[in-house]
Order: C-alpha cells, then sequence, then structure tokens
C-alpha cells in the first residue's frame, strides 16, 4: 500500500481527537495507583524485550513518548545516560517528578508536550536519541505522528499496544452514546506502521505478551473516566449522559464498578536503516 494510501485510512480510521477531553480524562485518572507502579526488569516483559534487544546502553539517552507519570523512563534510568518523558497530562507528569526527587534520580526529566505538536527540526530532536519508545499510550494515532517517533530516533524504536480487547463496560457506554465501535483501530494501527517499516527497508519484528487486567473504580470515578472517553469522540447528549450515569449506577458492586479485560500486549520493535 502506498504512504499516501496508509496516511489517508489512518486519518479515517482515528475518531476526531478532542485533546482536551483527552488531558482530561488522564489528568482524572493520574491518582490510580496503577500508573505509578515502577515495573522491574525481573517482572515485565516490555523491560526484558529492551535489553534482550540490546536497546539499553549507559550511553543512550532515550525518548518516552506518551509518558504518563513516567513510570518506564524512570525504571531504566540506571541504565541509560538519560531518558526524557513527553505527555500532555500535568497531573500524571506531578506524580512522576515527585517520584524522582524522592528517589533522586538525576537523569530523568519529564516534559509537558503534545507529541502531535512537536517540530522535530525547530527542537533539535531529529536523529536524538538512540531509543525512541511508546508503551501503551494513544499518543502515536496518525501517520504523521509515527514518522515523528521514526525521525526522532538514530537507531532503535519500540512501540507495545493493546490488541483488540473485550471492555463490556465501554462497550455499552458507547453504544448509549451512539458511537460505533472502532475497537480494531489499533491492530489496524499495527498494519499501517509494519507496512511504512518495510517500505522504509526496516526488519519490524513483533512480541506478544497475553495478561489480564481489571479496572476497579468508584461511581463518580467510572462516570469520570466513561464520559471523557465519550467526549473524546463526541459530546453526548443531556439525555445520552444521564443514561450512562445511570448505566454505571446498576453495575456498582461493593461500591465499585469493575471492568475485566483479558488484553494481548503487542510490541513492534525495530532497528533503523541509515539513511542513505
Amino acid at each position: 500500500m502506498k504512504i499516501e494510501e496508509i496516511e489517508k485510512l489512518w486519518i479515517a480510521q482515528n475518531r476526531g481527537k478532542n485533546t482536551q477531553s483527552e488531558v482530561d480524562l488522564w489528568n482524572s485518572q493520574s491518582e490510580d495507583p496503577v500508573y505509578h507502579h515502577i515495573p522491574t526488569f525481573d517482572d515485565n516483559e516490555f523491560l526484558k524485550l529492551l535489553e534482550r534487544e540490546n536497546m539499553l546502553d549507559k550511553s543512550y539517552d532515550v525518548l518516552d513518548i506518551g509518558c504518563g507519570v513516567g513510570i518506564y523512563s524512570i525504571a531504566i534510568a540506571e541504565r541509560v545516560h538519560s531518558a526524557i518523558g513527553f505527555d500532555i497530562s500535568i497531573n500524571m507528569l506531578q506524580h512522576g517528578k515527585e517520584i524522582i526527587k524522592k528517589n533522586d534520580i538525576k537523569n530523568v526529566d519529564l516534559e509537558l508536550i503534545d507529541w502531535n505538536t512537536v517540530d522535530l527540526e525547530q527542537t533539535g530532536m531529529k536523529n536524538r536519541f538512540d531509543l525512541v519508545f511508546v508503551h501503551t499510550s494513544p499518543a502515536i494515532s496518525s501517520y504523521n505522528a509515527f514518522k515523528k517517533m521514526i525521525d526522532a530516533s538514530k537507531r532503535y524504536c519500540a512501540i507495545c499496544v493493546f490488541s483488540t480487547r473485550t471492555q463490556p463496560v465501554m462497550q455499552k457506554v458507547f453504544e448509549i452514546a451512539g458511537i460505533e465501535d472502532n475497537s480494531r483501530f489499533l491492530e489496524n494501527s499495527l498494519v499501517y506502521m509494519f507496512d511504512v517499516l518495510l517500505q522504509m527497508g526496516c526488519e519490524p519484528k513483533f512480541h506478544y505478551e497475553k495478561i489480564d487486567y481489571s479496572m476497579n473504580q468508584s461511581y463518580d470515578g467510572a462516570c469520570a473516566y466513561y464520559l471523557s472517553r465519550v467526549n473524546m469522540v463526541k459530546k453526548p447528549t443531556e439525555s445520552q449522559t444521564t443514561d450512562i450515569k445511570d448505566y454505571l449506577a446498576s453495575i456498582v458492586k461493593d461500591g465499585l464498578i469493575t471492568e475485566k479485560m483479558d488484553p494481548t500486549l503487542i510490541t513492534l520493535f525495530w532497528e533503523k536503516q541509515p539513511e542513505a
């Protein structure tokens, strides 16, 4: 498929993003302890992959796009020269900065930056990093964002996403809001990425990890979360908002709303080819 076709399809399948709603969503999720847990090389498959494929080195400068709290930048700090994380949620970043300060980490920096608006030439980030990675972040949602990711690296890249996952609560909320199912968007994006990389002469590889994941939220927390998800796609009517809240109230059990998911984490990784 030609790059121009991929670019058009990618845009067509990516719902028109409401950046402020996305910011509100992640700010509202920033207190969840799951986003604060620092992974280790003993128990995290993504970190093991980076190490196994020699993508980490004490001389390397690393970029973490859509870093959230920055737990992966923090996790690799002792094995690289420097790591910098970009995210759009100031609340997420604040938690990360507190962890960095508490642990006296000197080589990790977190910045409030929207990857979609970054100009690599103006910021001096073209071919600057030895490794550029994205871990379960929606930051790479278009051809342009993906191309910038590639261009920021001078050697390695890795992007880890959830495969299509069963989310019964989310699906019901979207149904109430009249939103068409777009659950295969991430998998389609991986296909586009793979095609682009092949055309660039790279040899991309995949790694798969099956996980079990549950999200537990209070009623108020769930309302904020699911309505933010809806607002990222469209503004719900007053009636739809009421119906969504009523639905969520109907599934509260022991004070919590639980959404169980069984996704596969798919990591696409590659070494950048030297420019001719």
